[in-house]
């Protein structure tokens, strides 16, 4: 269980306020309300715990409404922190704790499941800042700014090894010091908009900030905002890094035309998904539509046309709701899923049933109707062993695979009904909000309806590397063998697989990703070798 903890105990003795500084406004919100907000859109918080003094509840009606476990602040705020270290542990199951504070708002969803995902590989995650300015100590001393760093909250920590060896009368400020030295850190330097509110004129620094990152709720500031805020990692790691003047054009456009998007679908406020790397995502409060998602594609990606038209074609039983779209900026405006996280075999009763009424609702693709943009799949199947020499790597290794996947679709589905399908329903183009699973993001093919199941086995094969990839396939298809012919399931995965380490190729620099995926297809015909 992923469990995040407020600290919301403070009073604020510097501020010089007569209420704690977490409850003063800004524009017209109390200071946590913006830090709630956050976690409320996180995919991966199961349960919030908060440390607090109960007399001020009421300043937040949020707060008040949230359904939240209340402990006790304590004198300290490490005294607070036990309180809500010895509930959590009295009363869940806690794999992993993320902490922050109450007093910063700005505090993203995407940080706080940034910091529960490196948790899988880290003891301890911190938001840390680099010394800018000169250093020395009250002695003089000279001192190498270098060799110090500035930590802050969010932290985030595997809960069993933090409550372990918390020491609530630890003599320090940094709460991982607690840990063993060897135990693992990440240290993330990219929060640099982290204000953690100390003193009074630091709520005009907020409000300015707000207004300019389009946090607030003023709707008439959201046409001012820093553009740099439309710069996500996912954008930086993979448009910016490979397309740099298109993708800079493409980010001017969109700074250019918000102002009148957000006047006609009434948008209130707005925070960018930072994980995106394919487009701009916007979350997005709108008076006339409630909850949605603003999805910006570029040009050069060449799928905008693609997706729009499948949002039109696929049902709206198991897909999000598209409500509207700008062919003129190439946006989608969809209806966002609230406090929903990412699909997981876990709840497989649920996810069969998603994908049961992914072929219950299928549409036929019989040429009567024809697509404009959809493709066959077997034709881009077919381009990728064409152009196999474009490969930059493993060539050899990978050209055999595309040559006989080509062969085995034509055996085996050439004759078989097709249908237009997602073809992208991974774990992380399925959305659960605890009752329903939604798809979203389709790439958008015509193929045999097995198709559509081999990408989650694909992803949740490489999610779960602890259990064996062989033996979690063998138990993904025992489920997804109730859905249709488990032979053609698996000769439909590596088929598919053969197509995405192709893909692989381009999209990562290093081979590691597409060797993972050759290993996934030997798995895939040892199986057909041995029981197909």
């Amino acid at each position: 269980m992923n469990i995040v903890l407020i600290m919301s105990g403070g009073i604020g003795n510097r501020f010089g306020a007569v209420i704690p500084k977490q409850y003063s406004l800004i524009v017209g919100r109390p200071v946590i309300d913006y830090v709630i907000d956050a976690i409320e859109d996180s995919r991966y918080t199961d349960k919030v715990v908060v440390a607090i003094d109960r007399q001020w509840i009421d300043y937040s009606d949020k707060l008040k409404s949230s359904g939240y476990d209340i402990v006790p602040n304590g004198e300290s705020r490490l005294q607070s922190m036990k309180n809500g270290l010895s509930h959590i542990r009295k009363n869940y199951d806690c794999s992993k704790v993320v902490i922050v504070d109450s007093v910063a708002p700005f505090l993203t969803a995407d940080i706080i499941d940034d910091y529960f995902e490196k948790l899988d590989q880290y003891d301890a995650v911190i938001t840390a800042q680099k010394i800018t300015g000169g250093l020395t100590d009250i002695y003089n001393t000279s001192l190498d700014r270098e060799m110090f760093i500035v930590t802050q909250s969010p932290e985030g920590f595997r809960f069993p090894l933090l409550y372990n060896y918390f020491d609530v009368d630890f003599p320090f400020q940094e709460t991982a010091c607690m840990l063993p030295k060897e135990c693992t850190r990440y240290y993330n330097y990219g929060f640099k908009n982290n204000l953690k509110l100390t003193y009074d004129f630091e709520l005009k620094y907020a409000e300015y900030m707000m207004r300019e990152f389009g946090r607030d709720k003023v709707n008439k500031s959201l046409a001012f905002f820093d553009k740099n805020l439309l710069y996500t990692s996912g954008i930086k790691e993979n448009l910016l890094r490979n397309d740099t003047k298109r993708t800079n054009n493409w980010i001017d456009m969109i700074y250019a035309s918000l102002p009148e998007l957000i006047q006609r679908w009434e948008v209130t406020s707005f925070l960018p998904f930072q994980s995106s790397r394919f487009g701009l995502a916007l979350s997005a409060d709108s008076q006339k539509y409630g909850n949605v998602v603003l999805k910006f594609i570029p040009d050069f990606v060449e799928r905008y046309e693609r997706e729009l038209e499948c949002f039109k074609r696929l049902s709206t039983g198991y897909m999000v709701k598209l409500i509207d779209y700008v062919d003129e900026q190439n946006v989608l405006l969809l209806q966002r899923v609230s406090k929903a996280k990412y699909a997981s075999y876990e709840n497989n009763l649920r996810l069969m049933d998603f994908y049961k009424k992914v072929i219950d609702e299928a549409v036929v693709y019989d040429g009567s109707k024809p697509v404009k943009y959809i493709m066959d799949y077997y034709k881009e199947l077919k381009d990728r062993l064409d152009s196999a020499d474009t490969m930059p790597y493993m060539k050899e290794e990978i050209t055999p695979e595309l040559r006989n996947a080509c062969r085995i679709y034509q055996d085996i589905f050439g004759e078989s009904q097709k249908v237009i399908a997602h073809m992208d329903l991974h774990s992380q183009n399925l959305l659960d909000d605890g009752e329903c699973m939604y798809g979203i993001d389709p790439y958008g093919v015509i193929a045999p309806i097995e198709f559509e199941f081999v990408r989650f086995i694909r992803n949740d094969m490489k999610e779960h590397i602890a259990f064996g990839y062989e033996n979690r396939f063998d138990i993904l298809l025992h489920s997804f063998s109730k859905l249709g012919d488990i032979r053609r399931i698996v000769y439909a995965f590596y088929i598919d697989m053969a197509f995405c380490t192709y893909n692989s190729t381009f999209e990562h620099e290093e081979e590691e990703d597409a060797r993972i995926d050759l290993e996934l297809i030997e798995i895939a015909k040892k199986w057909l070798k041995e029981k197909g």
